[in-house]
């Protein structure tokens, strides 16, 4: 571990990963789910406790407390990131290795005293999310994008790629957008350019939305779809669906990538050329960086 990890820290992770191997090496741990935990939990705590007496300056009461949802998070969840996943003041949660965790909140980047053991433990965390999402990360395929059940964009990068270590950077969205409102009341954004773009979206004027990353282009596309007169059809297509529009009529796609043959993918581009065929009033990409702008640009003039 790192040199600004403290002792007392140190020690409790190494205790971690001794009892959870305990764990691993007792029980057989895929008879447990969530649904069963209790008998689980009552087992982790026996253990707990049994390792406490022995090591009394390190498990107080309240490291023990957290000694057990950090064991429940790691047999359950995402190990260490599942607290920061749970909160929904937090943005964006980066990866930078095992030793550096960095979330946003609020628009400021905060390092956080959040830990893996070594490579090997966050690795086994990315596997274990993408492995539910259907997919798999490797020295084969070593970058992963996909999107989580809660709509949360996660992106993975493990070696040889990531020369650093493994690296994971999530993207969280609310479940509730911003409206317009909202920007105006934090000074995102002036009334004048409010009434501006909805003038454009009322006259159907193509609209592009640029800037840089995590500028608040789809919080804003977001939030200028409520112009959208509600009878129209839409259709949206983006990589990993990110956008909470409201209307009743329309229809989300997402692009897919190759499988483990290198056959089946459908790009921004294959979507956007079908889109045309939907009788759409309205396309929306959620995002363009390749050759799918000549399709969107066509699409623009339809």
């Amino acid at each position: 571990m790192p040199d600004h990890v403290d002792e007392l820290e140190r020690a409790f992770q190494q205790l971690k990963a001794t009892i959870h191997q305990q764990l691993v090496e007792s029980l057989d741990l895929t008879r447990f789910d969530e649904r069963n935990q209790d008998r689980l939990l009552v087992q982790i705590r026996a253990l707990a406790d049994r390792v406490s007496k022995t090591r009394p300056e390190i498990l107080g009461k309240l490291d023990r407390e957290r000694l057990l949802d950090e064991l429940l998070a790691e047999i359950f969840g995402l190990g260490p990131l599942e607290s920061l996943m749970q909160d929904p003041t937090i943005t964006d949660i980066l990866v930078n290795g095992p030793y550096t965790v960095y979330i946003e909140r609020r628009g400021r980047l905060e390092l956080t005293n959040i830990l893996f053991a070594d490579d090997e433990h966050l690795l086994r965390i990315i596997r274990r999310l993408v492995a539910r999402l259907g997919r798999r990360i490797d020295e084969v395929s070593p970058m992963v994008d996909a999107r989580l059940p809660d709509g949360s964009r996660v992106n993975a990068v493990i070696p040889p790629i990531a020369l650093d270590g493994p690296t994971v950077s999530i993207r969280r969205f609310g479940a509730k957008p911003l409206e317009m409102d909202d920007l105006l009341a934090n000074q995102s954004i002036m009334p004048e350019m409010v009434e501006f773009m909805d003038a454009a979206v009322a006259g159907r004027v193509g609209c592009l939305i640029s800037g840089g990353t995590g500028a608040g282009k789809t919080t804003l596309l977001n939030a200028l779809s409520a112009a959208i007169p509600g009878d129209e059809r839409l259709v949206t297509i983006e990589d990993s669906a990110e956008l909470i529009l409201q209307h009743r009529h329309r229809v989300r796609m997402e692009t897919r990538p190759a499988n483990t043959e290198g056959s089946g993918e459908l790009s921004q581009r294959d979507l956007v050329r079908n889109s045309l065929r939907m009788r759409p009033d309205r396309i929306i990409v959620g995002e363009v960086r390749g050759s799918e702008v000549w399709d969107m640009l066509q699409a623009m003039n339809t």
